[in-house]
């Protein structure tokens, strides 16, 4: 298993680091991995991120020097410090655009949507030393702050903290006026969850931007994490269709079938291979 520590993380600036089914997700940050997954798709410097975050902790570190212990009291400042003073938000008109989803622009635009925020937030709050988890909630990425007496859930697009009837709200919004809020809903996800989700949130949004190839790559980071991942390789069958790589295309699909031959989805996949080599013959007879 690859090992990661920041040292690893600052130097990799010519992808030397790659996150797969070897990478040690729990000893790496999920700021790190989000940045690596980012520096690939984009080629952003994750030195010059690093240096962006870390002077964004030296403005929080200067601002709570006067607390001692990571108690509510400390928490609500630092949350007064992000959300009010300098104006981090959810991003309401452009929820679903790519620029939401890359941590280094929500960092430096201070805008974002849940699990990019609450990227950002797990590391802040990790730096001011409180006991924080993220929670891939129904109704988007939550985090679960312990404090010496009470459990918290912190809500990073909106910077509140919710109370349980407010989160089977979100979670009624979401799943339907049947649905109810369980304490399964509430379980922590590890890093690899979160970071999955995350390229997942990218990809959904470079797709709606019609930006396809860059989705592409999203679905090879998803299956270099999981390479036997038989849904993600559908979904890349399905971009490599849209490219007019019909062959992949055929290929993604057939595994697919292969392993879940059941699935509702085979039916149509079958029409699609078959419709792909048409299109390929027609290709070669032009």
């Amino acid at each position: 298993m690859i090992t990661v520590s920041e040292n690893e993380v600052l130097k990799n600036e010519s992808s030397d680091i790659m996150l797969n089914d070897q990478f040690d997700f729990e000893h790496c940050s999920l700021v790190d991995a989000a940045i690596l997954a980012e520096s690939e798709l984009t080629g952003t410097s994750v030195k010059d991120f690093r240096d962006m975050l870390r002077l964004q902790h030296l403005v929080v570190e200067s601002k709570l020097a006067s607390f001692a212990v990571a108690d509510k009291e400390k928490l609500d400042k630092l949350l007064d410090i992000l959300y009010q003073q300098q104006d981090f938000k959810g991003d309401w008109q452009a929820f679903f655009k790519v620029k939401n989803a890359l941590i280094s622009q929500v960092l430096s635009r201070r805008k974002g949507i849940p699990i990019s925020l609450g990227i950002l937030c797990l590391d802040l709050l990790k730096f001011c030393g409180f006991d924080v988890q993220g929670i891939c909630f129904p109704s988007g990425f939550l985090i679960r702050i312990v404090l010496e007496n009470e459990v918290l859930y912190l809500d990073p697009f909106t910077g509140e903290l919710p109370s349980w009837e407010q989160l089977e709200l979100k979670v009624r919004g979401q799943l339907g006026n049947h649905a109810r809020l369980t304490l399964d809903m509430l379980k922590p996800d590890d890093n690899k969850t979160i970071i999955i989700r995350l390229i997942n949130v990218i990809k959904a949004a470079y797709i709606q931007a019609e930006n396809l190839e860059s989705a592409l790559l999203c679905c090879g980071i998803l299956l270099r994490i999981d390479p036997d991942d038989a849904y993600e390789m559908r979904d890349r069958g399905f971009l490599f269709q849209q490219l007019d790589c019909f062959k992949l295309a055929s290929i993604d699909f057939e595994y697919f079938i292969d392993q879940f031959p059941e699935d509702p989805i085979v039916s149509l996949l079958k029409q699609q291979i078959k419709h792909m080599k048409l299109e390929k013959n027609t290709q070669v007879i032009h």
